[in-house]
């Protein structure tokens, strides 16, 4: 190896010698896995006094305030559907947190091990002792206890408001609101002391009302049937509008294999949730003209809900009464938000079952939650798949509304269920109205429903098509009016400009959520590395009514009924709202074509885009979006600001998008071909990361002086799950900034071949010496290898520096025993030799050797500190250094190793850098688990400086290994 090369520094095992603290911590987490189900600790001793309380915080609504209160309700008034959301215990959340990973690991035995909501009450939920103290109180004030969930962590309640307030300390109040009246609690409520420690919060005390997001558009035309033209609807003003039916979604995002591969959605059912019944002629209509097989939803009324009674069949024609056809009202509009998910998730999975689940708002509860708790709760669960329309911004709501969303979600996760909600229809003002001009004032705001990291939020395109059509569309159409050519760049979703001229909030929602932290998995190129909150969408798919969706709803004068001159009228389609049951619908076909249900698919998602070279996304940044100057402060393609009341400027500026990930798409739209494809096959496309083979130095060809030198402990955790340890050096971000390096260390599976870990920064240390340091996380990194000498090491760090990228990864010395599937071939003499030891006698710090014996070749990263680091020294006091000797196969001694210092590198840049030896040093293995390295320096910073290093291996002796 060049002395030039990348010298690897690794830094201790999360500091050297805390290695093996860190690698014990991972281990509890497998072993609590592997328990499975935590003792049922009682959280309520005691008896339970009224007289002493306490205050359960996050229950203010924003929009409760003094201005809008218009004083206390009836203190007859009823309220009904109120939930307790019951708190689990420490070891109890730590062993349900712990099951959810188990699900998701390949090499688990708990893989897609799916529970039954009653299963996930009997191992995870509160203790009877709990529910029975809660529920004893709540009866004796009065209030009468309805039911307890089947996952044993909501007690279902309800009663007038005198006793709801007295119970809770708190009067309930109406408020005006601009979305009309509600009513809330009007100071935080209060429990008994016993029972804080079984009570998470409280729903129901504050009005939640959802709202649809679809938006829709009459197309200014009629098309005639049986004489198929271009897909355009209205060619009188150019450009020419273009409609999306079903087999242009085919071409537009890669169906087409899917569909002769006989994947349908077959043996799969989507649950929509829905406040209105859908009208059956309007499905029909809609499969008959898009050539689709006739299937007709199950609705299902919840038996806590309310009937929503028959659905509309018809609306006024008239352009000044209202509702009308182009103005709605409530009913009709929850009418079109079902009818829309329906034929969108079933023109994407029309083999599969979809069961509309409708209930009218029960008082304070909004009939989407009620639906919602029946989808999740009832047992066995109706669908494994889960499709949400609705929204309310963050902004609006609390702490608690976020944490009890976020609990029906998990146990969801938990029971194999993959939920899909849109990002909203505001932009990146998630409170704004979707029926008005902008208003001063905005918030920048998320979907609530959409900030859980348990759900798959879907956000919106538009095609970046104008300039071109005709490259994109075809000049004919076949028998089910497909026009599309394939695949259409994209760019942001957003309208800001209706079809009078006035300005409109019509764009992907999208941004950070302030109640929910940001998952470990959801990292990767363009994830912010300030880890906000949970950032939102994760995918997209095309949302503007521009080209819109072909959508039949006669009570909004769109029937598709075909006249007797062979006409039919139709509607057009957008929003998030079209966008959730898009990918509802690819959810069926992929639990189809895997043959099992998935649960939450952003880990896989996230881990799917860190290899743009399979081609499952189709990324949006300001080049496909055509947009020529992509700035914040004028809404476009290329973000989700908003205009203002008067023009385009004025509004809140939003989010842009960008190369990976961006707060306006996600990660982008989807090729489905590829998606199914890459599913579980991408496990078996690359290298398996459960092998000693792994192990050695790599380097960026691009970037100096800089690398990696990586160990991997294969079966550390039990069969197929192994250790993988790295250290990284490299340098300041700035120019003479000085060295830096970090660790790296994760689990790995034999069953993918990507994983993610974190990153931790070590400071604190002085060479040779015991002074104290300390390790801290400081971002994530996601490894995956195609072969067995390349790789990416795709990185963010969230230490405020806003690094992220992708490092290619390229072997420095030949392979020894790695092979795609495992290692393959004798390890062969000193080679087993390799890996990270550490003197315990100096904190911090340590070596990582990589020894290859067909080369004969020793190399080693020594991460340590400047001589005169005072204690509690940051960053800059880092020092590493690289050694380097021909070493004879299967020798255990080596002497006159060279010691060099790299200086001049910036992070990740292809920065020259100055590589000269400052040292020699002489290395004896006396086993494999015990050597000694003596060092001597001659110039540089550590010139005179000599001494001894008694070195210990960190971490378990490699199988075979022997002198």
């Amino acid at each position: 190896m060049n002395a030039s090369c990348m010298c690897p520094h690794q830094p201790p095992r999360a500091a050297y010698l805390r290695g093996l603290h860190w690698a014990a911590a991972f281990g509890l987490g497998l072993a609590v896995i592997g328990a499975a189900h935590a003792a049922a600790d009682d959280a309520v001793v005691g008896a339970t006094d009224v007289s002493r309380r306490v205050e359960i915080a996050g229950h203010r609504a924003a929009w409760a305030t003094t201005a809008n209160d218009r004083g206390p309700v009836p203190a007859d008034f009823v309220l009904d559907h109120l939930t307790v959301q019951l708190k689990r215990t420490a070891q109890r959340q730590q062993a349900f947190d712990a099951f959810l990973r188990a699900q998701q690991d390949p090499a688990s035995p708990d893989y897609r091990h799916w529970l039954s909501p009653r299963e996930i009450g009997a191992r995870f939920g509160a203790s009877q002792h709990d529910i029975e103290a809660v529920s004893d109180w709540l009866s004796a004030q009065g209030l009468r206890v309805d039911r307890v969930s089947n996952d044993r962590q909501r007690i279902r309640f309800g009663g007038t408001a005198a006793n709801v307030g007295a119970a809770f300390a708190t009067a309930i109040h109406a408020y005006a609101t601009r979305d009309g009246a509600r009513i809330a609690n009007s100071g935080p409520p209060r429990i008994p002391a016993a029972l804080a420690g079984a009570v998470q919060s409280v729903a129901g005390l504050a009005t939640l009302r959802f709202r649809p997001l679809h938006r829709m558009r009459g197309a200014s035309g009629v098309w005639p049937h049986g004489a198929p033209r271009p897909a355009l609807t209205d060619c009188q003003q150019m450009p020419c509008s273009h409609v999306i039916f079903p087999a242009d979604f085919a071409s537009i995002y890669d169906l087409g294999p899917v569909q002769q591969a006989g994947v349908d959605g077959s043996g799969q059912t989507i649950a929509i949730l829905a406040r209105e019944r859908v009208y059956g002629p309007d499905i029909q209509n809609f499969q008959d003209l898009a050539g689709l097989p006739s299937r007709m939803p199950t609705v299902i009324v919840p038996p806590q809900g309310t009937d929503p009674g028959p659905p509309a069949s018809t609306c006024n024609d008239s352009t000044t009464v209202t509702p009308n056809c182009s103005h709605p009202d409530d009913a009709v509009a929850d009418q079109g938000e079902a009818t829309l998910d329906v034929q969108r998730a079933g023109s994407i999975a029309p083999g599969a079952t979809i069961d509309l689940i409708a209930s009218a708002n029960a008082g304070s509860v909004d009939g989407i939650y009620v639906a919602m708790d029946y989808a999740i709760d009832t047992d066995p669960v109706p669908a494994h798949v889960l499709s949400i329309s609705y929204a309310t911004c963050e902004a609006d709501n609390s702490q608690a509304v976020a944490d009890g969303l976020d609990g029906y979600f998990s146990q969801a996760a938990m029971e194999g269920i993959s939920v899909f909600v849109a990002s909203g229809d505001g932009g990146v003002a998630g409170c704004a109205s979707l029926d008005s001009a902008p208003v001063p004032g905005e918030r920048l705001s998320a979907n609530i429903l959409c900030a859980s990291s348990h759900v798959t939020c879907v956000g919106g395109t538009e095609f970046a098509d104008s300039a071109d059509p005709g490259r994109y569309w075809s000049a004919s159409n076949s028998d089910t009016y497909g026009s599309a050519l394939g695949y259409i760049p994209e760019g942001a979703w957003n309208d800001p400009i209706d079809d009078t001229g006035a300005t409109q909030v019509a764009a992907s929602g999208g941004g950070a959520s302030v109640f929910i932290p940001t998952p470990s998995w959801q990292t990767g190129i363009g994830v912010p590395a300030a880890r906000l909150g949970r950032y939102t969408p994760d995918v997209s798919f095309a949302a503007s009514t521009r080209e819109g969706y072909f959508t039949c709803i006669a009570a909004q004068g769109g029937s598709c009924v075909v006249s007797s001159r062979g006409q039919f009228q139709f509607l057009l389609s957008g929003g998030t709202s079209a966008t959730a049951p898009d990918m509802a619908g690819i959810a069926a076909l992929l639990e189809q074509r895997t043959g099992s249900a998935q649960a939450n698919l952003n880990p896989r998602l996230y881990a799917l885009a860190a290899d743009s070279a399979n081609g499952v996304f189709h990324d949006t940044t300001p080049a496909s979006s055509g947009v020529a100057d992509c700035q914040a402060s004028v809404p476009s393609l290329c973000n989700n600001s908003t205009p203002g009341p008067h023009g385009l400027g004025g509004g809140l500026p939003g989010y842009l998008v960008g190369s990976g990930y961006d707060e306006v798409t996600g990660l982008g739209s989807i090729d489905v071909a590829n998606l199914l494809a890459q599913w579980d096959d991408a496990g078996a496309a690359g290298v398996n990361l459960n092998q000693r083979g792994l192990t050695g130095s790599w380097a960026d060809p691009g970037a100096e002086g800089q690398g990696l030198v990586l160990e991997t402990d294969p079966d550390f955790y039990g069969a197929g799950s192994g250790l993988l340890f790295g250290g990284w050096f490299n340098y300041d971000t700035t120019p003479n900034g000085g060295q830096r390096w970090y660790t790296i260390q994760g689990q790995v599976s034999a069953a993918n071949p990507t994983s993610t870990m974190s990153i931790y920064l070590t400071q604190g240390g002085r060479f040779a010496s015991p002074q104290a340091t300390s390790t801290e996380p400081i971002g994530q990194v996601t490894i995956r290898f195609g072969d067995c000498m390349h790789g990416t090491m795709q990185y963010s760090f969230a230490d405020g520096s806003g690094r992220s990228g992708t490092m290619p990864l390229t072997r420095l010395d030949s392979n020894v025993t790695c092979g795609t599937g495992g290692d393959s071939g004798a390890a062969g003499s000193n080679y087993l030799l390799s890996g990270a030891w550490a003197d315990p006698a100096t904190e911090g710090q340590g070596l990582v050797f990589d020894i290859n014996p067909p080369q004969q070749n020793l190399f080693a990263a020594w991460y340590t500190y400047a001589a005169d680091a005072a204690h509690g020294g940051g960053p800059p006091a880092q020092r590493w250094y690289t050694l380097q000797a021909i070493i004879a196969p299967g020798a255990s001694s080596v002497a006159d190793i060279g010691i060099y210092d790299t200086t001049g590198g910036v992070f990740e840049r292809p920065t020259p850098v100055t590589t000269r030896p400052v040292g020699t040093a002489s290395l004896v293995f006396h086993s494999c688990t015990s050597a000694t390295l003596a060092y001597h320096f001659t110039s540089g910073a550590n010139s005179g400086l000599d001494g001894t290093l008694d070195l210990a291996r960190i971490g378990p002796t490699p199988a075979g290994c022997q002198l």
